[in-house]
C-alpha cells in the first residue's frame, strides 16, 4: 500500500534521529523525498500550518520551526544557533536552570561570538512565537578560551555553556564598556559550580583577578 507523502513526513520527523529544527526548505526536502515526487508548495503551506494548529511543529519567525513530532520535543534553546551564528546558550538561562540562580527567566539568554568569520551580529532582545531570546556579544576568543569540557555541556544537541563559562560570560559584560549588564547578583550559590573548573576558565579568559575581585564582594 502506498503510504501518502504526509504520513512518511511525520514518521520522518517522529524518529528521534530526525531534524530537531526545520527550516521551510528542510520541509520541502522531506516532504518531496517522502513522496518520491514533486510535492506543490501550497500543499506543505497547508500541512505546516496544520502541523503547527496540532503542536507538532512550534514557529519560531517565519520558515523555522521545532520538531515537537519527535520525542524529547525540540526546545527553543535549540533555534538560537540559527537565530545567530555561532549562538551559545548562557547567562541567566543556564544559571537559572542549573540551579546556581534561583530566579529562572522565562527568556533564553544566548552569547553570541564577535568575530570576522560572521557577520556582525543583530544584538539585544529578540521576539518570537517561540520566545523571547536575548542575544549578548562577546569577542570569540574569550569564548573559545580553555577547555571544552570546562566551558560546554556535553549533552545537549546544541551549544551550551556549563554554570561556570556562563558566569564568566556575565562577568565579562559586567566589566565591557560595550555592555549594559551589571555584575552578577551576591545571592548566586556558588557551593554549586565546579570550583576547579571555574578557577581553570577563568585563568584562561583572563579573568582570575576579576572573578576573585567579584567573589570578596559577594
Amino acid at each position: 500500500m502506498t503510504v501518502h507523502w504526509t504520513q512518511g513526513l511525520e514518521r520522518e520527523l517522529s524518529n528521534p534521529r530526525s531534524l530537531r529544527v526545520l527550516d521551510k526548505s528542510s520541509v520541502v526536502r522531506l516532504a518531496r523525498g517522502a513522496a518520491h515526487s514533486t510535492v506543490s508548495n501550497s500543499s506543505i503551506d497547508r500541512w505546516i500550518r496544520d502541523s503547527i494548529a496540532a503542536d507538532h511543529l512550534q514557529r519560531v519567525v517565519r520558515g523555522l520551526y521545532l520538531n515537537r513530532f519527535t520525542s524529547p520535543a525540540a526546545v527553543p534553546c535549540e533555534a538560537a544557533v540559527w537565530l545567530r551564528p555561532g549562538a551559545i546558550i548562557s547567562l541567566q538561562t543556564v544559571l537559572g536552570d542549573s540551579g546556581v540562580w534561583n530566579n529562572v527567566t522565562g527568556w533564553v539568554t544566548v552569547v553570541v561570538p564577535l568575530s570576522p568569520r560572521y557577520s556582525t551580529p543583530s544584538l539585544g532582545r529578540v521576539e518570537t512565537d517561540a520566545g523571547t531570546f536575548v542575544f549578548r556579544g562577546i569577542p570569540e576568543r574569550f569564548l573559545e578560551a580553555g577547555a571544552a569540557k570546562d566551558r560546554l555541556e556535553p549533552q545537549p544537541c546544541y551549544r551550551r555553556a556549563t554554570p561556570e563559562a556562563a558566569l564568566l560570560h556575565w562577568l565579562y559584560l559586567a566589566r565591557s564598556p560595550r555592555s549594559r549588564m551589571s555584575a552578577p547578583p551576591a545571592d548566586l550559590d556558588l557551593e554549586a559550580l565546579k570550583a576547579r573548573g571555574l578557577e581553570r576558565l577563568a585563568r584562561a579568559m583572563g579573568l582570575g583577578d576579576a572573578l576573585r575581585e567579584w567573589r570578596r564582594g559577594v
